[in-house]
């Protein structure tokens, strides 16, 4: 987390979104800063999931616009935000249970080229050293905490600048937590990755973030410095 100035890397302006032409989402003012991130919380069904994966274009935008680095991408499908540096790690972690660690972070890596792997297997490694160890066992068999790593490590193979994150305290002890959200400061001060963060009420770490936004019934308030203290 850094001081940041200059053009947002996600800008969200009067953004609807929902499902069947229905919206969940509500006139969204939003921006993010490369560097940054930003946590934000709500109920179950406040909207949160919705709001982060209509950014990463799998829920339908009804109105309003998304701005990537200073391009609209309301129009671009999944693999092109992909291709440009957004990336997702879902909740409840969703890694490929039968597949490696090794298999899974490659997984998060489609488009990049076969002799890149290697080079992107190692940099999440360098974040995740537990999972160095256990490249090649079987993702089902890992406990909660690796297979949240090995999610945010699959989200990060693919070099994103941009990564949406739901829910990673879920079901997890403080301590993992702990580790997990120092790993994004890190990933953040050293790559100047923006995160945006989804998280429950009871799961808010405002001292982790740079601000906490909160989202009840679709609308997001007017966000605030997290505490210093």
């Amino acid at each position: 987390m850094t001081e940041h100035a200059g053009e947002p890397r996600l800008s969200l302006r009067g953004l609807r979104s929902g499902y069947d032409g229905v919206p969940v989402v509500y006139d969204v003012d939003l921006d993010v800063n490369p560097g940054e991130i930003v946590i934000l919380v709500g109920g179950n069904g406040a909207g949160k999931s919705t709001l982060l994966q209509t950014v990463m274009g799998t829920v339908a935008v009804l109105g309003g616009d998304i701005r990537y680095d200073g391009r609209s991408i309301v129009r671009w499908p999944v693999a092109r935000r992909t291709r440009a540096g957004i990336s997702y790690s879902p909740e409840g972690r969703r890694v490929f249970p039968t597949l490696t660690v090794r298999e899974n972070l490659d997984a998060g890596a489609s488009h990049v080229p076969t002799r890149r792997l290697p080079g992107r297997r190692d940099a999440v490694f360098s974040y995740f050293p537990t999972l160095t160890d256990r490249a090649g066992q079987i993702a089902g068999t890992l406990s909660g905490g690796e297979q949240q790593m090995l999610a945010i490590g699959r989200a990060l193979m693919s070099d994103p600048a941009l990564i949406l994150v739901e829910e990673p305290s879920q079901g997890l002890a403080p301590v993992v937590v702990d580790r997990v959200y120092a790993t994004l400061q890190r990933i953040c001060l050293d790559r100047g990755t923006s995160v945006v963060i989804a998280e429950q009420f009871q799961q808010l770490r405002p001292h982790d973030c740079d601000r906490v936004l909160v989202i009840d019934k679709g609308e997001v308030r007017p966000s605030t410095p997290a505490p210093t203290a």
